[in-house]
């Protein structure tokens, strides 16, 4: 399987973790990820995969099953009831067919044996670019002069391209997904900032920059619950 140019250029706005406890591994894949991705970061095991994430917030993971602390399957476990759709990769050498049928049941995007080819990699990111595009759209059009273009992180506001970092990214995804309705703080707090602590002024401090870089007007502010897009 081929990858399109189009395809190349999405990846290179993602960001992966790989967890890997066996260094070499972990060199040698993270090395070929890097080829395709915006940032590559890496775990030795899962209790340094939960900090990694909880750091970083990356689009996806990719994991190997055996690893020290908590396993791949444990560790995905977790991280899905921080970020309930985030895409995931089991990589083993492991074709037990209970290992195979816990995959399942633990709803793993992918499961790739070991060793790794490009192809099954390849087929991999189509399904991860399958499941983003059919939970929502991508680009989103809020007024006639402004776009959005979440795979590329920026807004389009007339011809200029303004960047959006990840924070700024995640909020506005999560604000467009139902236009009116209020985004709760709770929401805010489970789905972006995950097993963190997210302050009242965390929250304000993106909505800010949000509005410099959209209009004030676009983002509304419901007292005492949350916001909305309009």
């Amino acid at each position: 399987m081929k990858f399109k140019a189009q395809d190349f250029e999405r990846l290179k706005n993602k960001t992966i973790l790989f967890v890997d406890n066996e260094a070499d591994t972990r060199d040698n894949i993270s090395s070929i990820l890097k080829c395709f991705f915006k940032e590559v970061y890496t775990a030795i095991d899962g209790y340094d995969a939960l900090d990694k994430y909880d750091t970083n917030f990356p689009d996806i993971i990719m994991t190997e099953l055996k690893i020290p602390n908590i396993s791949g399957f444990e560790l995905i476990e977790e991280l899905k009831k921080r970020a309930p759709s985030i895409f995931t990769i089991i990589l083993s050498g492991n074709t037990d067919i209970n290992s195979l049928l816990t995959a399942i049941h633990t709803h793993i995007d992918r499961y790739i044996i070991k060793p790794l080819v490009e192809e099954e990699l390849f087929i991999a990111f189509n399904a991860y670019f399958k499941k983003i595009d059919n939970e929502e759209p991508q680009i989103i059009k809020i007024s006639p002069s402004i776009t959005i273009d979440f795979d590329k992180s920026e807004l389009i506001k007339n011809t200029n391209h303004i960047h959006l970092n990840k924070k700024e990214n995640q909020v506005l995804r999560l604000l467009c997904k139902d236009m009116n309705k209020t985004v709760n703080y709770e929401q805010f707090e489970y789905q972006i900032w995950g097993s963190e602590i997210m302050s009242l002024s965390a929250i304000r401090s993106v909505v800010r920059d949000l509005r410099k870089k959209l209009g004030k007007e676009y983002i509304i502010n419901v007292s005492g619950r949350g916001y909305k897009i309009k």
